[in-house]
């Protein structure tokens, strides 16, 4: 039977400070910042070694390594990349500069969801380049140390510094709107719409850091898409005037963090009553990724065997997801929010300017249901995960293999949506259906459609474990295929020393 939640009192320790008023910078914000780019140039001077460089490409026609995406993921593989000796490297992002990744778009968390220490690896072991340091540049040590998540406005601030003091090679306004192999070129085509001219770039190897943003986009079930006009229903994804919602009732389905994030925005924005609706019979209330956290579990989970990957992932798809507990409690506090659980959508219905939804159990024997009226419906319903709706991969896909060519479950333990994801090896490459496409082992992943069940989520708790095997892999290759020209060059060597 569909169980109601009502709103419940706070924690009497619990506190909204620092979750949605940002802090004012220094006076001296400016100057501060100026020390700590020095500080980075004088890091990196001092951490140089061997930072000689190989034009592997030996065309100037021809990059590296191409990177979809510069967010936090993209951006740190740039730079990691610098720093392994690999150059010819530019990153694309469709949006302007500055808008990169979700962080001014649809994520509307108002903290990052990682405990503040958890920053990815984006500083490649340079503490000058950590944001506890750019933090502390512009708010203050005390404002850190009193902080205990990230605001993910200054997150995004942070993402625009790193890029900018370390001159990352970064192309906006540029949509990689399909990838080709060029079999005589030995490299990837890149065809793009840049500045809305076409344009062709060539790569030896692509990385996709294209995050929550992965493949196939986001998930609309197909009860709203069939039962209700576009104008009064939106995806979390979307973008979303809250404004417009004031006095207005708001369904919301589905239970994860984005649900409760947007119907916090929703009553902030003086929503008359924000109700959320899930199938399962309770909220979860475990978040296992903060078991997860360390060097074993990250760093070699995806060395185990199908059997045990597929078994992990499971567990924590039947387990579900949960908003953080500051997120929790400020929804669920609140005198206009109602959670109701064991509720999932029968029917929907857009009658005289209002939707009129059955929600409850219904299918099971005995069980009410409850029929409910609302203004405008809001699905955060997450995202779908099919390399066969992702743009760029409309030619690559039909060749990469995914997990259900690669891995038969036990019975009962079969997952339709899992099962499509893709295969990918240990460095988060993509694998072949067959050996004449072998070449998508120099396309890697680094994507939420990676998540599972290869090992990465596209979170930063493990972002630093999954780019050195990229980069690796990467160097490697690079290394192998032009080992004749590098032995020449070893035997022209004929330097004297004295």
């Amino acid at each position: 039977m569909t169980t109601i939640h009502l709103p419940s009192p706070l924690p009497t320790d619990f506190t909204t400070r620092d979750l949605w008023e940002l802090p004012p910078l220094l006076a001296d914000a400016e100057a501060r910042l100026h020390r700590l780019a020095e500080s980075v140039y004088a890091d990196l001077e001092v951490v140089s070694y061997s930072g000689r460089t190989w034009d592997y490409s030996r065309d100037p026609d021809i990059l590296e390594v191409a990177i979809l995406g510069a967010g936090h993921g993209g951006k740190s593989a740039a730079f990691g990349l610098r720093q392994h000796g690999i150059s010819r490297v530019r990153i694309f992002d469709r949006r302007v500069a500055g808008q990169e990744g979700v962080w001014r778009d649809f994520a509307r968390n108002a903290t990052l969801r990682s405990p503040k220490q958890v920053t990815g690896g984006l500083d490649w072991g340079l503490a000058n380049l950590n944001f506890r340091r750019w933090c502390a540049a512009c708010h203050g040590d005390d404002y850190w140390q009193r902080i205990k998540y990230i605001p993910r406005l200054l997150w995004a601030d942070y993402l625009d510094w790193y890029g900018k003091v370390l001159d990352l090679p970064i192309q906006n306004d540029t949509d990689i709107q399909d990838i080709t192999w060029h079999e005589a070129e030995q490299c990837f085509w890149l065809h793009a719409q840049h500045q809305g001219n076409a344009e062709r770039y060539k790569a030896r190897f692509v990385v996709l850091a294209t995050g929550m943003e992965c493949a196939g986009g986001k998930n609309v079930p197909n009860i709203v898409k069939e039962s209700l006009p576009d104008h009064c229903y939106a995806h979390t994804m979307d973008k979303i005037d809250f404004a417009a919602y004031a006095d207005k009732r708001v369904m919301i389905i589905g239970g994860g963090a984005s649900a409760f994030d947007n119907a916090i925005l929703l009553l902030k924005a003086g929503a008359r009553s924000v109700d959320i609706t899930i199938r399962r019979a309770k909220l979860p209330d475990i978040n296992r990724i903060r078991w997860s956290e360390w060097n074993g579990y990250h760093r070699h989970y995806i060395d185990l065997p199908d059997a045990a990957k597929w078994a992990y992932s499971l567990s924590e798809s039947r387990l579900g997801q949960l908003p953080p507990a500051h997120t929790y409690y400020q929804a669920t506090s609140h005198p206009r929010f109602t959670l109701y659980t064991k509720a999932p959508v029968q029917q929907l219905d857009y009658k005289n300017g209002e939707i009129v939804g059955v929600y409850g159990d219904g299918a099971i024997a005995n069980s009410t249901v409850r029929t409910f009226s609302h203004d405008a419906l809001i699905c955060s319903t997450g995202f779908s995960t099919n390399l066969d709706q992702q743009s760029e991969l409309r030619t690559l896909a039909p060749y990469i293999a995914r997990w259900q060519d690669c891995f038969t479950p036990p019975p009962g333990d079969e997952h339709t949506e899992m099962s499509r994801y893709p295969y990918l090896g240990k460095s988060l490459e993509f694998m072949p259906k067959s050996p004449e496409y072998n070449y998508l082992g120099r396309c890697y992943y680094l994507s939420s459609g990676a998540a599972v069940p290869s090992g990465f989520r596209a979170n930063l708790t493990d972002l630093q474990f999954a780019l050195p095997r990229i980069i690796y892999d990467i160097g490697r290759q690079l290394f192998i295929e032009n080992q004749d020209d590098i032995r020449a060059n070893f035997e022209a060597y004929d330097v004297k020393e004295y």
